[in-house]
């Protein structure tokens, strides 16, 4: 039988995470923001998780939960990559450009 995951944990975790990220190296004001909203989407999310009673509603809520703590995620590996160089991170290197 597959062990039950505590989202709420994890939320916890990653947010400290971020918050720790955040803490050394001084993000752009678009990242910063971006990743700030992210977090605030990712507790939304987590409530909703919590609130609902229907399983496929939970189902769905649990997978958009993964997919987005997985990009705040990656988006957290390349300020650490960046200081590994001993660069700053500022974020405008790793923007999409919008067609």
């Amino acid at each position: 039988m597959e062990k039950t995951r505590d989202i709420h944990k994890e939320l916890k975790n990653l947010r400290e995470e971020v918050m720790f990220c955040f803490s050394k190296t001084t993000p752009a004001k678009e990242f910063g923001a971006t990743m700030i909203l992210a977090m605030v989407n990712l507790h939304m999310i987590e409530a909703g998780i919590r609130r609902t009673r229907n399983l496929n509603e939970r189902r769905r809520l649990i997978h958009e939960f993964t997919r987005g703590r997985s990009a705040v995620e990656k988006k957290l590996r390349l300020p650490r990559q960046d200081d590994r160089k001993g660069s700053v991170h500022t974020g405008q290197e790793y923007r999409n450009v919008m067609p």
